[in-house]
């Protein structure tokens, strides 16, 4: 499906601890060691204190679609046979805002549908994806009627 499609940074050292987990089916974002405050995209120095070289920590891989656009043409080759797909900006459950593909029927996506992430293994890399959480949904319709 996206077997030629090589993340543009995946020799990027600032990246290899992400690129890493994903592997692994597990979602990491950087975290000061100093401050303790974690951001997204990864940046060389924590955006907080200014500290240099920071460490990652295991982010949720649930959140919310914040926003999504969908695409009804590919601009890369190798999107082709994934017209129509969409992009969602998914706000992580630390409050964290993250790019992805999103799985699964266009017409399924919703503003402030719980999402959760899936990994999609390629030939370079492993990349996070977004479908919908049915087992999230549940759960928020179960509170409310309580």
């Amino acid at each position: 499906m996206t077997e030629n499609v090589p993340p543009s940074a995946v020799d990027d050292p600032l990246l290899a601890p992400f690129w890493t987990a994903t592997r692994d089916g597990r979602l990491l974002v950087p975290r000061c060691e100093s401050c303790g405050y974690s951001w997204w995209p990864p940046e060389s120095i924590c955006p907080q204190c200014l500290t240099p070289n920071p460490g990652w920590a295991e982010a949720q891989s649930h959140g919310t679609l914040w926003s999504y656009a969908v695409y009804h043409r590919a601009f890369s080759p190798e999107f082709a046979d994934r017209i129509p797909y969409a992009v969602g900006l998914i706000e992580l459950d630390p409050g964290h805002k993250m790019y992805g593909l999103l799985v699964g029927p266009v017409e399924s996506w919703s503003v402030g549908q719980r999402m959760e992430a899936v990994y999609e293994q390629s030939s370079e890399a492993v990349f996070v994806r977004w479908r919908a959480d049915d087992v999230g949904q549940a759960d928020e319709s179960a509170a409310r009627e309580q």
